[in-house]
């Protein structure tokens, strides 16, 4: 994985300390055959620390260096393909059916009963070192391109910033690994869909026919329960949320994608799901109430307006708490002053002043009052109606201000996600 990594990076430099470690024989030559294959298409450079490969293996490499252990020499460094040679030259040939990677430890084992590596290290000193280091000292004197001009060469000049592909193709490909995970769990799109069912089911019988009834006092509670329940759906989500962060954290680490586009993957694929599953809930409830068609239209817009409020909450909590205790601890004031300001549990008429900004910024109780209201238009007794109004301190505004404020409200926390990702919990490396 931490080689896949490398590579879908377009990392220009890859450094493998023993990549085929705990491998067979066998599965380490596929592993290496395969790492050359990308560095060579992708012109990339590969580094590798390996202990006693097969012949096959050792082939696959272009240059080899050789140290001694304790301490640690260079006792060649050159073609993979001339070291045979030169092992040979120094008195220190290959025997038959010998692997040569094998034999080279052997005699460069300080100790060993092949010991032969002061000769050797004296020898690459003598034959080798002097056009190693010409080579080095002319590479200093001759001026190259730096860094950022060795880039632009070499991937284009496209690239500007750490991510080794456009926003587009990151996108494109946490959509497609998403769906693919979302398919092989059934679930994961079963319970956001059933669950609540379920609820709708169940609840809406308690409220079976209420909406035929004169009895606006039972509709303005049937209202209040299906907003509840769609504030407390998404404290479902929290556990889900902190989960994949966390993996999302390393793989951005690793420069693979940016965080705007892992949180709009989540929202493409999440929350259509999620808004389907509601809209099920609040069409059930509303079916067995009975409600009227044009009253069923302002439930289900505010419902939904409610839907991706708290949707939109519970993300940006998902994105700032380190983990999941710190979530709830966090999503409990929020939750607690939206449910209870709503004009039905706390009344702004009974409330004292200094809270009266409470409902303001409460959009349960935008929701309620534009949901009651029309509950008490359509009731055939208007003065039962007018005084339940009175009673609550609701009355006939226009709505547009609410709708904005559960608007902007969306905007806002969508925006403090995103902050939160970008800025809090980074992982420890």
């Amino acid at each position: 994985v931490t080689l896949a990594r490398g590579v879908a990076a377009h990392a220009s430099l890859l450094f493998c300390d023993e990549p085929t470690s705990g491998l067979s024989a066998t599965d380490s030559e596929t592993c290496m055959k395969a790492l050359r294959i990308v560095v060579k298409r992708l012109g990339m450079t590969c580094l590798v620390v390996i202990h006693q490969p097969r012949h096959e293996v050792a082939m696959l490499f272009d240059t080899l260096m050789l140290l001694t252990s304790n301490p640690g020499r260079v006792a060649y460094n050159g073609p993979m393909s001339g070291a045979e040679a030169f092992f040979r030259n120094c008195g220190c040939p290959v025997p038959q059916n010998v692997n040569p990677t094998d034999y080279y430890l052997d005699v460069l084992t300080p100790g060993s009963s092949l010991d032969r590596s002061d000769g050797l290290v004296a020898a690459f000193a003598d034959i080798l070192r002097l056009s190693i280091d010409g080579n080095v000292e002319l590479m200093l004197q001759t001026k190259g391109r730096s860094v950022k001009e060795m880039l632009s060469v070499e991937n284009g000049p496209h690239v500007t910033s750490k991510y080794a592909v456009p926003f587009c193709v990151q996108l494109s490909a946490l959509l497609r690994r998403k769906l693919r995970l979302a398919l092989r769990n059934p679930a994961a799109l079963g319970l956001p869909l059933v669950v609540p069912v379920i609820q709708g089911i169940i609840v809406g019988y308690m409220f079976d026919g209420i909406g035929q009834k004169e009895d606006l006092l039972k509709q303005i509670m049937f209202a209040f329960c299906l907003i509840t329940m769609l504030c407390l759906a998404g404290t479902m989500s929290l556990v889900v949320l902190l989960t994949d962060r966390t993996l999302m954290k390393y793989e951005v680490s690793e420069a693979l994608y940016s965080e705007g586009a892992w949180s709009l993957a989540s929202v493409i694929v999440d929350v259509p799901l999620a808004l389907a599953g509601a809209s099920f809930n609040v069409i059930i409830m509303a079916c067995f109430a009975g409600l009227e068609w044009d009253l069923l239209q302002t439930v289900l817009q505010w419902a939904l307006l409610l839907f991706f409020v708290y949707d939109s909450l519970f993300a940006f909590i998902g994105a700032v708490a380190a983990d999941v205790r710190q979530a709830q601890t966090i999503a409990t004031p929020f939750v607690s002053i939206f449910m209870l300001f709503n004009g039905f549990v706390v009344s702004k008429k009974d409330s004292p002043v200094p809270l009266h900004w409470l409902f303001d910024i409460s959009p349960n109780s935008y929701a309620m009052q534009a949901i009651v209201v029309r509950m008490a238009n359509e009731d055939d007794n208007q003065f039962e109606g007018q005084m339940l109004l009175d009673q609550f301190g609701y009355h006939e505004v226009d709505n547009t201000f609410g709708i904005e404020v559960l608007v902007g409200m969306v905007v806002v926390f969508r925006v403090l996600q995103q902050l939160g990702l970008m800025y809090l919990n980074g992982v420890q490396r």
